[in-house]
């Protein structure tokens, strides 16, 4: 008797290191979030949320056809949380944010600031920090996260690949998670960028079922270049080349397809990029910052509209020259036109300068106004790797 009491008082302290599942939410109880959609209302905000609606994703008998996949809800307040909490007069179950895969900020809201929203999107500690953050261009945020996809039954879940697919591939979109705005934010001589999402089409015909039933949907949702912020106010947009030219400089490339003029024919070489590097280079010239880039870029030749001869050496290299060019005048007037225009470092040259001038950097006032008037140099070295399984085009071969 005296040993098992002795046991049991050793062992009752490690009961309370078991937690259980004292936080667990049964499946019939939640509403999952997938999509979170914020706007500005006047001095509130509109806060707008994709829910899933498990009857109709789940492939079973005599789940209806007509019924949507997802659900939204919307309610207004003076913070985002109480907004939320006012959802529960209209939500069913208890709103459950760990699946939640896209934030849309309108524009307007975007214009006015999006720090205070992300306060109660970082303290949350039911969200994970691996979702998404885009901005509605020309639109409300209420109405991407209300058009259906064709795709994928969830359109949060449609947003959310599709932004990968693109980043990876293309590079002229950028996916922005929570921990790399937050950073962005909160550092000195970097302003953050997010993809604009934009609306195609028939916005109320989007929001019905029969949207998902075309082959040719009447209404669509495209990724459209990038939104730029000074600090947390959005300042301007960036379109395809310029949001192409940001990837570079900021080395998040990773795929992505380009072309230049035949050279002395009519027609066009496409150029496949599988690899590339950026390093930015900063100097100190008569107390006036300066930076170097320097693009490295291994490439493939894809495609060829007219009679080359790609076994020769000169060939190729003059394909190099031109490709240089081409991509060395695309960054360069793309960084001037935003120094111009929108006044934001959104490359991170600010960065570059500090790390490597400390000293002078703590003398700066206001960093985006001196990057206005930095002078930027680009260098691009490429490299042909492959021209394919073919040295002529095709329709030399067939007229020979």
């Amino acid at each position: 008797m005296k040993r098992a009491i002795t046991t049991g008082l050793f062992l009752f302290p490690f009961l309370f290191l078991l937690t259980g599942c004292w936080s667990r939410h049964e499946l019939n109880d939640i509403s999952i979030v997938v999509g979170l959609g914020i706007d500005k209302a006047g001095e509130s905000y509109k806060i707008t949320i994709q829910t899933v609606n498990p009857g109709q994703v789940t492939v079973k008998k005599g789940g209806s056809s007509n019924a949507t996949s997802v659900i939204t809800y919307e309610e207004t307040g003076m913070t985002v949380p109480e907004a939320l909490s006012r959802m529960s007069v209209k939500a069913p179950r208890y709103l459950h944010y760990s699946h939640l895969r896209m934030v849309v900020f309108g524009e307007d809201m975007a214009r006015a600031g999006i720090s205070k929203p992300l306060d109660f999107l970082s303290r949350n500690m039911d969200m994970r920090t691996d979702f998404y953050f885009i901005v509605a261009k020309q639109a409300k945020a209420s109405e991407v996260l209300k058009v259906l996809s064709a795709m994928d039954p969830i359109p949060a879940n449609n947003m959310y690949t599709k932004l990968e697919t693109s980043d990876k591939y293309w590079s002229a979109t950028g996916s922005m998670n929570l921990n790399y705005l937050l950073q962005e934010l909160a550092t000195h001589g970097k302003s953050p960028t997010m993809t604009g999402v934009e609306i195609l089409g028939n916005r109320k015909i989007g929001e019905k079922t029969s949207n998902a039933q075309y082959v040719d949907p009447p209404a669509l949702l495209i990724y459209s270049g990038m939104a730029a912020f000074k600090f947390d106010r959005f300042v301007g947009w960036l379109n395809e080349n310029d949001t192409k030219a940001l990837n570079y400089v900021q080395n998040s490339v990773y795929q992505t397809t380009g072309y230049i003029p035949c050279p002395g024919a009519e027609g066009n070489i496409t150029m496949q990029v599988i690899r590339s590097n950026t390093v930015i280079h900063p100097h100190l010239v008569s107390g006036l910052p300066e930076f170097d880039v320097n693009v490295r870029i291994d490439q493939d030749i894809s495609d060829v509209e007219c009679k080359i001869d790609l076994s020769q050496a000169a060939v190729v290299a003059e394909l190099k020259q031109l490709s240089d060019s081409k991509l060395e005048a695309l960054i360069g007037e793309s960084i001037a036109k935003i120094q111009k225009k929108l006044g934001a470092d959104i490359y991170g040259f600010g960065v570059a300068f500090h790390h490597k001038y400390p000293k002078s950097w703590h003398q700066i006032k206001n960093w985006n106004e001196v990057f206005r008037t930095i002078k930027v140099r680009v260098h691009v070295d490429s490299t042909l790797r492959r021209v394919g399984t073919i040295l002529q085009p095709i329709n030399q071969i067939t007229t020979e």
